[in-house]
């Protein structure tokens, strides 16, 4: 589960409970605001799954997800773009793939990149 937190005056609460992973979740990565009016978050879990929630109301809380894929390994890190449309992943197969959305809403692998043809 990932928990989305906000800070009211003096203390912090819990806005939200993202429920769709399996297992442990790894890491979490919020998309950089970039002007649009949906955030955007990208969890990762020890099931392989990779989601991406978005919100277009944070008063509401109302997260939608979807699952951008699903890898045979663990999934470990996640990193968005300065601009916020690519999203490199890494696992316990040790590659990092980039991935961007595209314009049906699906996500698209752009690279790979795994430790055999590492520079």
């Amino acid at each position: 589960m990932v928990r989305v937190w906000k800070f009211s005056g003096e203390e912090w609460a819990c806005e939200a409970e993202l429920k769709g992973h399996t297992n442990w979740v790894r890491d979490v990565a919020w998309a950089p605001d970039t002007g649009f009016t949906t955030s955007t978050i990208a969890s990762c879990c020890h099931d392989g799954k990779v989601i991406i929630w978005q919100c277009s109301d944070l008063d509401k809380g109302n997260w939608e997800s979807k699952t951008m894929h699903a890898f045979d390994d663990v999934i470990w890190h996640l990193s968005w773009s300065v601009m916020g449309d690519i999203l490199a992943v890494s696992g316990g197969d040790n590659k990092v793939t980039l991935w961007r959305e595209s314009h049906k809403g699906g996500w698209i692998c752009i690279s790979k990149q795994d430790s055999n043809n590492a520079n």
